[in-house]
């Protein structure tokens, strides 16, 4: 089983290939193209300005085309290297067809004079690579430009960093001044609330032992009044107990008296 990573990477290049043969594509067929194009108009016997304007039309044709398209967009350098060669292939595909006309006809000033107009297309290739590095920005500019944007950067950096560090600071000590002016007057809310408690517990409980004395007072008095109570009924009962004696007793002589009378009249 390929990893998820192996198979992007496996695209990726695909990818990268398809479009490096397809940015060779335009030179390929420009190169093609212009030279059969060039032969056919030697057959055709047509003047040889015409046919090195042709060839200068398709050099400037490939230019425009590989610069506009972004598919096929490659570097200025290459690009302008490519548009000399097209130059050289036309002037040698020129020359070559001069040539194999002079082995017919042994003709020395139609060589000189087709080779002189075929070498248009090679100026026309020449001139195109100069502008094109001209136009070109230097690597060493472009470095030494990123490295003043990247200076500028890392400066843009350290000044929002030390901005932020004074201002992280800042934000801190206010903090700090405003978590102290809280804690200080949470403490003396809660102090004056714990006094408050305080206060009000001190008297609940003084109230509290007073009733507790009173009722102890209280209590204290009726128990004198029971135990006083209960002497004084234990001495009644006492009272109260003699006098039923004595009674008992008093009841007892006269039953016996009753008795002996009753006795005395039977014997009679």
């Amino acid at each position: 089983m390929r990893h998820p990573y192996y198979a992007s990477d496996e695209r990726a290049r695909r990818e990268k290939n398809r479009f490096v043969w397809l940015s060779r594509a335009p030179f390929l067929v420009a190169a093609l193209v212009g030279g059969g194009s060039l032969v056919a108009m030697k057959l055709l016997a047509l003047d040889q300005l015409y046919i090195t304007a042709t060839a200068c039309a398709i050099i400037i044709a490939y230019w425009a085309i590989v610069a506009a398209v972004p598919l096929l967009r490659i570097r200025e350098d290459q690009l302008g290297d490519n548009c000399y060669y097209l130059g050289f292939l036309f002037t040698l595909a020129s020359l070559a067809y001069a040539l194999y006309q002079f082995g017919g006809t042994g003709n020395v000033d139609q060589i000189v004079a087709n080779f002189g107009l075929a070498l248009g297309s090679t100026i026309t290739g020449i001139l195109l690579r100069v502008l094109i590095n001209q136009a070109r920005r230097d690597v060493l500019e472009t470095e030494q430009d990123a490295r003043m944007a990247l200076a500028e950067a890392v400066v843009r950096l350290r000044t929002n960093i030390d901005d932020a560090v004074l201002a992280l600071g800042s934000f801190c000590r206010s903090v700090q001044q405003v978590t102290a002016e809280q804690i200080g007057v949470t403490a003396k809310e809660t102090h004056a609330v714990l006094e408050q408690s305080v206060a009000r517990v001190g008297d609940t409980s003084q109230a509290a032992m007073q009733q507790i004395d009173q009722a102890f007072a209280e209590f204290h008095e009726h128990a004198s009044k029971i135990n006083t109570t209960t002497a004084q009924t234990a001495v009644a009962m006492g009272h109260m107990l003699a006098a039923i004696d004595s009674a008992t007793s008093a009841l007892r002589d006269l039953d016996d008296s009753l008795r002996d009378t009753i006795e005395r009249d039977r014997k009679r």
